[in-house]
């Protein structure tokens, strides 16, 4: 009887706790349910938006030829920011997993980075950097997705300015190591105290949203993006391509 009894009494004490936990789940599963639709919502709007920077770029572009001459070259150097700002965004809406898109193509590297210190230099507003791009850099020619290389590019000379002050050095240059074409991208910042690698004398800069979307286009390339930061001494990222992809070696 006593037994019965208690085992009673523990039953109508945990109907409670039984309601409150179904409670809070149906509450959770709303606001999971919420999450998701603000999600979707915002997907729409970022797919829409990319939709109506391609629009006026492609049109603007195929009339650059009309441009005049002094002209042309920023005409053209927006219309392509704009395409890639649009191909950025429709990036970075794909669902987790989806693989990286990529369109093989004859990429002049100079030209290519030109383009990019110039966008990096005009978002420092009045802080300077001095780079230092190799001349060889100039004659290479490699066959990769263009616009997936701007935005690598991009990425990593960005967050090298970022680490840096007013008048330090960047400096670019490439070689081939080991079967795999390196480009090397070194400043003089302060570095950032992160713990080391294990196995290696060299700290490891943690990757940030738009850093780890490198680094998935270039795996999407059988290439690589690493970043190496010493402090008090600077950080150098290392993008690599298979050798194979150098047209002009």
């Amino acid at each position: 009887m006593g037994a019965t009894l208690a085992v009673a009494i523990s039953v109508l004490l945990f109907v409670p706790v039984l309601g409150a936990l179904g409670w809070r789940q149906r509450g959770l599963t709303q606001r999971l349910a919420a999450a998701e639709a603000r999600r979707g919502e915002l997907v729409r709007l970022a797919r829409m938006t990319a939709s109506d920077l391609r629009g006026p770029a492609l049109g603007l572009l195929g009339n650059s030829e009309r441009a005049p001459a002094e002209l042309k070259p920023s005409l053209v150097g927006v219309c392509r920011y704009l395409l890639d700002l649009a191909e950025a965004l429709l990036d970075q809406t794909e669902e987790p997993g989806t693989p990286r898109r990529l369109r093989d193509e004859i990429v002049q590297l100079g030209s290519l980075l030109d383009f990019v210190v110039a966008q990096v230099a005009a978002q420092l507003g009045p802080g300077r950097r001095v780079w230092r791009l190799a001349e060889t850099l100039q004659g290479i020619t490699l066959r990769a997705d263009r616009r997936a290389l701007h935005q690598v590019l991009l990425r990593v000379l960005t967050g090298a300015a970022l680490s840096t002050g007013d008048g330090d050095w960047i400096e670019v240059s490439a070689s081939v190591i080991e079967g795999r074409w390196v480009l090397a991208v070194v400043d003089e910042g302060a570095g950032l105290p992160v713990p080391k690698t294990a196995g290696s004398g060299v700290e490891t800069r943690g990757l940030g949203v738009g850093l780890a979307l490198a680094r998935q286009l270039m795996q999407a390339h059988g290439g690589e993006l690493a970043l190496e930061s010493t402090a008090r001494v600077g950080t150098r990222a290392l993008v690599s391509l298979p050798a194979d992809r150098l047209l002009n070696p």
